[in-house]
Order: C-alpha cells, then sequence, then structure tokens
C-alpha cells in the first residue's frame, strides 16, 4: 500500500500506509502525498487535512535505500522528498498532524512540517541519523525553525528521542493524548481551524510559509500585500 486517503466531514486524512516499513516514505508516496494535498486544495468541499500514519508508528523517516544505488534514484528520491514538503506549505488549509506513533528522522520533519501536531502519549520523536552514519539533511531545512539550537544538535549529536511530555513541554508538539485518541482528536482539532473563513485562512497560511527565510523588509512588503488583498475579499462579502 502506499496512501490512504478517506473524508471525515470536511476533513481529509492522508494515511502513509506501510507499515511493514514503518511508513517509511519512498518517492511515489510523497509524489502521492503531493498529489492529494493539491486535491485537497483544490476542494471546496475539504476544509482542512489531517496526516497520520497506518499501525503503530507514524513514519520512521525517508526509505532511502529504496531509492537504489544511481545518483539519478537518489536524486528523483530527494526531489520527491522536497515536493512532499513543498506541498505540504502550499495546501493552503489548516494541515493537523495525527502523530500515532514514532516519528523518527524524516517522520521527525514531516510532523513538523504540519501546522499543529497532536501526538500519542507513549511516541518518541528525533532525529537519529547519525548513529545510522547519516545526518538529517533535508530534514534539516525544517526542524532548524521548530527547535531551538542546543536542543536540535543535543537530537543529532546524541541520536537522543525525545519522548512526547518532553516535546509538548517544549511546544514542539500541540498537545499529547492516549494513543487511540490520537486521530480522533486532530480530526476535531481541523474541524475547528476549518470553520473559519476559508480564503483568508488560505491568505494568511501562505503569507506565513512564504515568510520562512525571507528578509524582514521582504517579509513586511508580503504581508503589507496579503492583508490588502485579505480586506479586499472582505469588502465582497
Amino acid at each position: 500500500m502506499g496512501l490512504v486517503v478517506e473524508r471525515r466531514g470536511r476533513v481529509a486524512v492522508l494515511m502513509l500506509a506501510r507499515p511493514e516499513h514503518g511508513n517509511r516514505l519512498t518517492a511515489p508516496l510523497a509524489r502521492e502525498v503531493v498529489a492529494a494535498l493539491a486535491a485537497a486544495r483544490d476542494d471546496r468541499g475539504v476544509g482542512a487535512c489531517v496526516l497520520t500514519g497506518a499501525g503503530d508508528v507514524f513514519c520512521l523517516g525517508g526509505d532511502w535505500r529504496g531509492a537504489g544505488a544511481t545518483a539519478a534514484g537518489r536524486e528523483a528520491y530527494a526531489d520527491a522528498l522536497i515536493e512532499m514538503d513543498s506541498a505540504m506549505a502550499r495546501v493552503g488549509k489548516p494541515l493537523i498532524a495525527a502523530v500515532n506513533g514514532d516519528a523518527h528522522a524524516g517522520g521527525f520533519a514531516t510532523a513538523l512540517a504540519c501546522d499543529l501536531a497532536i501526538v500519542a502519549d507513549d511516541a518518541t520523536l528525533g532525529l537519529p541519523e547519525a548513529a545510522n552514519g547519516l545526518f538529517p539533511f533535508i530534514a534539516l531545512a525544517i526542524v532548524k525553525d521548530a527547535l531551538p539550537k542546543a536542543v536540535l544538535f543535543d537530537l543529532i549529536y546524541r541520536a537522543r528521542l525525545m519522548p512526547a511530555a518532553e516535546a509538548c513541554a517544549m511546544r514542539v508538539v500541540s498537545e499529547a493524548v492516549p494513543r487511540a485518541a490520537v486521530l480522533d482528536r486532530a480530526v476535531e482539532v481541523a474541524e475547528q481551524a476549518a470553520a473559519h473563513r476559508p480564503e483568508i485562512v488560505a491568505l494568511g497560511r501562505d503569507l506565513y510559509y512564504r515568510l520562512r527565510g525571507v528578509p524582514p523588509e521582504k517579509a513586511l512588503d508580503d504581508a503589507r500585500q496579503t492583508l490588502l488583498a485579505a480586506l479586499a475579499a472582505t469588502d465582497r462579502n
């Protein structure tokens, strides 16, 4: 299996469904997520999205071994992961992670790439790549803005896995709940977020993701243009 998509009211639930492989991300699976997010953005009946995993884990990272040993295969794999992150930023609707179990390596980055994360209270999160002779290269681009530098490098250098309670205390994730309640709680949060005016939420959310890494002057100009667009949208109603 790859990606399973179902609807719960106005919430689209996207489930990474490779439980026998720790729901690790392959290039084809990442492309399925991209397509599902694009469909959700274009569907007016979808007010928000939830991303979760099948089985007992959320995602244990990328399946880089499946990319093969060729440069072309590895480049396609990296490109697919980057495009998935871009699609998550572009979805234009609230995106909630239902972290139903461990989220390691690229799985941790995927959870943090969502707007909010509801986490199983017995889950662990971290960047253990160094223990396998690697480094969280692509994940670093996402998690660096969510973690203090000392915490980030503590997780990387010690290949340490952070308990859900610690992640909550640091506000890395939104809340921790019993594992059986994770998906329902994430859908509830998504429904609350979807209750707001979708065109205004889309403008604001898109602005946030455009502003990552943007110099202050450009950020303020972009914010000004988005405010004017939002006011114009308000005038039409």
